[in-house]
């Protein structure tokens, strides 16, 4: 406690009041016995001086009942900044001989590329600055790449894109290869620290046990591969770095669960259009069907009608399934208008399931559940 906060307690203790009842008296029943206990332990540091005036008022005293507190502090002397005294401080010695000077020259030529891009001085700031964007843009291209290898390895693994236990996986192997990287550069020992609080994570998450051994072991390599080829300090150029930069986080990789979402996308696609040509061609056999129908233009209607009906039975059943089945029973038991011809209808739906099913063979695998 320094001056100023024992004066404080003087003058409180002087008026015979407690926190709570200067509190109080200076309108603050909820939040003002916090500003008085800070007010009385740290004096006058940061301290607004509308609630020191608050203060004095409740209990009673003035400013000048301060003057000696505020005269001892106006007189201290004015700091000197530290940059300042760092750069008026002298040079380090250095012996001219022995170890001291033989271990500077060593850091001197083992880091002089590294010394030169980091200089503080007014005219390479902009550089720096370009530098550290650029490194970090790098990182992120790192991570594209390495996206791209964990979305094969989970595949070739047999994990399904839709599971809760693949987005763990990928996590698992994103958290080992960020611990790895932000590693590289330190003794081994702070590495496996750093990879057992990853595997602690992954046991914590009640990940099966192989797949996280055999993934650890693939990231690694993948990761000593791009060490070998000098490819983990690689670093954009500067316009590719600032579009890199200026994108949100998760815009500037794309995840192992995006790429099964986009193939998600283009097998549902391919299945979709094959699909629909297999019904327009179902349904224009059930239609040549109909019109082959000597009738008048209603009934014509009716039975263009029944065509259609019938490409969506081929289109939503199989072969030999209990759905086709059902749905044959339920045309069957369709109550058609007495002027249709029953038999012209049955032949409509022969035709429509007849093409529909020689073009099953060729038809591609319907997707799985969609990936969330």
């Amino acid at each position: 406690m320094d001056g100023a906060s024992r004066r404080l307690v003087e003058l409180r203790k002087r008026a015979g009041m407690t926190q709570q009842e200067v509190a109080d008296a200076m309108g603050k029943s909820r939040t003002g016995r916090k500003v008085v206990g800070e007010l009385e332990r740290g004096g006058l540091d940061g301290a607004c001086l509308l609630t020191v005036a608050d203060y004095l008022r409740a209990v009673r005293a003035g400013f000048g009942d301060l003057k000696e507190v505020l005269d001892r502090y106006t007189a201290l002397p004015i700091p000197v900044p530290v940059r300042k005294r760092a750069e008026e401080a002298p040079l380090p010695r250095v012996s001219s001989g022995g170890p001291n000077l033989e271990c500077v020259q060593r850091r001197a030529a083992a880091f002089q590329e590294k010394r030169e891009p980091c200089s503080r001085t007014p005219k390479q700031e902009p550089d720096l600055q370009v530098l550290r964007l650029r490194r970090r843009a790098g990182y992120w291209d790192l991570r594209k790449v390495f996206e791209h290898f964990l979305h094969t390895e989970l595949t070739a693994m047999g994990l399904s894109p839709a599971t809760r236990f693949r987005r763990l996986t990928a996590r698992y192997g994103r958290k080992v290869f960020t611990a790895l990287f932000r590693t590289r550069r330190t003794p081994e020992a702070k590495r496996q620290e750093r990879l057992a609080t990853v595997r602690a994570w992954a046991k914590k998450w009640a990940l099966v046990e192989p797949f996280p051994e055999y993934l650890e072991l693939a990231v690694g390599v993948v990761f000593e591969d791009m060490a070998a080829h000098d490819e983990l300090d690689w670093m954009p150029p500067a316009d590719r770095a600032f579009a890199t930069m200026s994108l949100k986080p998760k815009h500037r990789v794309v995840t192992d669960a995006q790429m099964c979402h986009a193939e998600w996308l283009s097998a549902w696609s391919r299945y979709a259009n094959a699909a629909q040509a297999g019904f327009e061609r179902a349904h224009k056999a059930a239609l040549a069907v109909a019109e082959s129908a000597q009738c008048d233009a209603r009934m014509l209607g009716r039975y263009k009608q029944a065509a259609m009906r019938a490409g969506n039975i081929a289109r939503t059943t199989l072969p030999d399934t209990p759905g086709r089945k059902q749905s044959v029973a339920n045309w069957n038991a369709t109550a058609w208008p007495t002027e249709m011809d029953r038999k012209l209808l049955d032949r409509i739906l022969e035709a429509a399931l007849a093409v529909w099913d020689a073009g099953v063979p060729t038809l591609p695998p319907a997707p799985g559940p969609k990936p969330v």
